[in-house]
């Protein structure tokens, strides 16, 4: 584990989640007040963009609750043989002693790595919430566009950094990258065509999922190649939606489960 992780997780539960949390449950007040106007509204699921920003709210205040966990069982060698200074002998800690800050140090982990799943979860809740809201019920402009693809990159910019930050193995990280990639075009196809009905979507749409075919060639991975690639076909001859998400979804699940497998095997190396 880095040195001043706990520390830093401190840093985030008490400052930086209460402030996301305001910021999640005002941005679901605005959506409310949409949903309830369907006349007004200024967003085509302005219920999605609620619940997105409600759940990232909630997350962040379960970032709190698990950062005041994690302070419980925060204590240093010197804490410990201040409230126990029977337990040392020449200047040396007793097993008692060190078996009981093993354990603490143990829990103030485990209730940070909870605290920074709520945070991140959170961020990712909110971010993807603003994405939602920002498509208008009507058609979609040039600018509005643009807003689209700051909300989207801000979303993959925080996957990103997630990935950087769990996968500390250079070996695991490349493929979180790839993994992470094929889920976002996977994801892009399924919804994009559906908010904009045009060939440009489509274009791209195939083209993110063509150039996905790379590090699953390098994997040698078939199921997944076949996926994409069909995906792509369907989007370019005008399939139907749910058939092209019928055609990805071995692809996306496959992504999800490499992921988490991924993640299984960096909590194995102990970083």
């Amino acid at each position: 584990m880095p040195l001043g992780y706990v520390e830093s997780i401190q840093a985030v539960g008490g400052f930086a989640a209460p402030l996301l949390a305001g910021g999640s449950f005002t941005m679901a007040v605005l959506a409310l007040q949409s949903s309830a106007s369907p006349s007004a509204a200024v967003s085509r699921w302005p219920d999605a963009a609620l619940a997105l920003f409600v759940a990232a709210g909630l997350m962040q205040i379960g970032t709190v609750q698990a950062t005041a966990w994690t302070r419980r069982y925060m204590c240093t060698p010197g804490d410990l043989l201040q409230w126990f200074p029977g337990e040392q002998t020449d200047g040396e800690p007793s097993p008692f002693l060190r078996g009981m800050q093993e354990s603490h140090m143990r829990q103030a982990h485990r209730w940070a790595n909870i605290a920074r799943g709520f945070y991140h979860a959170g961020v990712l809740a909110l971010l993807t919430g603003l994405l939602v809201a920002c498509v208008p019920p009507g058609a979609l402009s040039g600018p509005r566009w643009a807003v689209l693809a700051v909300c989207g990159a801000g979303v993959a910019g925080e996957l990103a950094w997630l990935v950087r930050a769990v996968f500390l193995e250079r070996r695991l990280r490349r493929d979180a990258w790839s993994d992470l990639a094929i889920l976002l075009a996977v994801l892009t196809a399924m919804i994009v065509p559906g908010v904009w009905d045009g060939w440009p979507a489509r274009l791209w749409s195939a083209a993110a999922l063509v150039l996905c075919l790379l590090p699953v060639a390098l994997r040698r991975s078939v199921t997944p190649a076949v996926s994409l690639l069909a995906g792509a076909v369907g989007l370019l001859l005008q399939a139907p939606r749910p058939v092209v998400a019928a055609v990805l979804a071995p692809a996306l699940v496959l992504a999800l489960f490499a992921l988490t497998d991924l993640l299984r095997r960096q909590r194995a190396l102990g970083t």
